[in-house]
C-alpha cells in the first residue's frame, strides 16, 4: 500500500496556503491551472486517489512556479516540543476527509464551522482528553 503521508501533507500546505491568501486561486489559474480542475482535486481529495492527486498536486504546484510562488503544495516543519504536564483537553476542527491530510485548527469554539479550503466541505469537531 502506497504510504500517503507525504501527499497528504501537500494536500494540508496546499489548503494553508488557500486558507492565507485570498488571491491566490486566481493566481494559479492565470497561470495554467484551469478553474474545472480544483474539482478534480477537490474529488481526488475526496476519494484518496494518490496518482491522480499526486499529478493535480504537481499540476498546481507547476502553476503556482509559473506565477513565481514556491512552496504552495511542499509544507515546511518546524520542530515546537509539547508541554506535556497534567491533564488537558485539546479541541477543535479537523479535515473531514477519508485520507485526512492533518491539519486541524485548535480552538475552543465548536460553533465556528471551518471550511477545507480546497474542497470547501466543513472541517469536523474534534476533542481529546489526555492526562
Amino acid at each position: 500500500m502506497q504510504n500517503f503521508t507525504p501527499i497528504l501533507r501537500r494536500v494540508s500546505q496546499l489548503c494553508e496556503s488557500l486558507e492565507t491568501d485570498a488571491e491566490l486561486r486566481e493566481e494559479i489559474e492565470r497561470a495554467g491551472f484551469p478553474g474545472g480542475r480544483w474539482e478534480d482535486l477537490a474529488a481526488a481529495i475526496r476519494t484518496g486517489s494518490a496518482d491522480t492527486l499526486t499529478a493535480l498536486l504537481d499540476d498546481v504546484e507547476d502553476a503556482a512556479a509559473d506565477a513565481g510562488l514556491d512552496g504552495i503544495t511542499h509544507p515546511h516543519r518546524e520542530y515546537i516540543p509539547l508541554d506535556v504536564s497534567g491533564f488537558g483537553t485539546v479541541s477543535g476542527w479537523r479535515c473531514p476527509h477519508l485520507h485526512r491530510c492533518g491539519r486541524v485548527h485548535p480552538t475552543s469554539d465548536a460553533t465556528s464551522v471551518r471550511r477545507c479550503a480546497v474542497t470547501g466541505d466543513a472541517l469536523t469537531w474534534i476533542s481529546v482528553d489526555s492526562g
